[in-house]
């Protein structure tokens, strides 16, 4: 009976491991851009505007996080850390600071026992970001946490969410993929790249200690991904987008 040879090209979207470096990291240079109030802290502090307007939806919270995007401001919102129970708030503003969107992230994913500990915007898309991350180890709640979420504030609906155990601390994106992780003391870690439009995962590399941070630099024309780990390891990470070699199909 004759073969048929039937080619099939995949896509290789992957992170492919570079090199690892000790607490020395030589000449590797990493900023502190996606966590500038230090990388010990898993929830990210990033106060670039101290007069966005509150609404009444974040009466009596702190604000955490307030950045410049595309259609003026991102204010992220919450009880002091403190508090015995959670409320977070995202309120988008335009370039003259008027309130655009309010979003209760507690209520869009029905969740009041998590920590959201990072949220970006996704400006390409329009898109709202964010973890629901286990505030300690994950078996106090059945392993019913650490979710990362994408939110569409104008249609008002989650466009998709992860699996559990897929993200806390901090989480990064770029135009394509976003770059998260899990991990916890005495927990299983691994590092995960994602499609930034359906979540679907791309890779997942297991880790000794947890991430802290990350960051995104290019380097020969290629991005790469530098990650810090808990005991101050540097990794360094390629970002795949190429075709895969074509596969052979009897």
């Amino acid at each position: 009976m004759a073969l048929m040879l039937m080619l099939c090209t995949v896509r290789a979207q992957r992170l492919i491991p570079m090199n690892r470096f000790g607490a020395n990291w030589g000449s590797e240079q990493v900023s502190t851009i996606n966590k500038p109030n230090g990388y010990i802290y898993r929830l990210r502090v990033d106060k670039q505007c101290e007069d966005l307007p509150q609404v009444q939806e974040t009466e009596g919270l702190e604000l955490f996080i307030s950045e410049p995007i595309d259609l003026g401001w991102l204010g992220f919102y919450r009880l002091p850390t403190s508090a015995n129970d959670y409320n977070f708030v995202v309120v988008i503003y335009n370039q003259e600071k008027e309130p655009l969107h309010t979003i209760n992230l507690c209520d869009v994913t029905d969740n009041r026992y998590c920590e959201v500990q990072d949220v970006r915007w996704d400006a390409d898309n329009h898109y709202l970001l964010f973890n629901m991350a286990c505030p300690s180890y994950s078996s106090m709640i059945n392993g019913k946490g650490s979710k990362l979420y994408c939110y569409d504030v104008a249609q008002k609906r989650i466009v998709w969410e992860t699996d559990y155990l897929v993200s806390n601390d901090i989480f990064i994106l770029n135009d394509k993929y976003v770059f998260c992780s899990y991990g916890f003391t005495g927990e299983k870690k691994f590092l995960f790249m994602l499609d930034k439009l359906t979540g679907k995962v791309y890779s997942k590399i297991p880790m000794v200690y947890s991430v802290q941070y990350m960051e995104l630099q290019k380097k020969n024309n290629r991005d790469m991904l530098y990650v810090v780990d808990y005991n101050d390891h540097l990794f360094t990470y390629s970002v795949s987008d190429k075709p895969a070699p074509a596969k052979k199909r009897k």
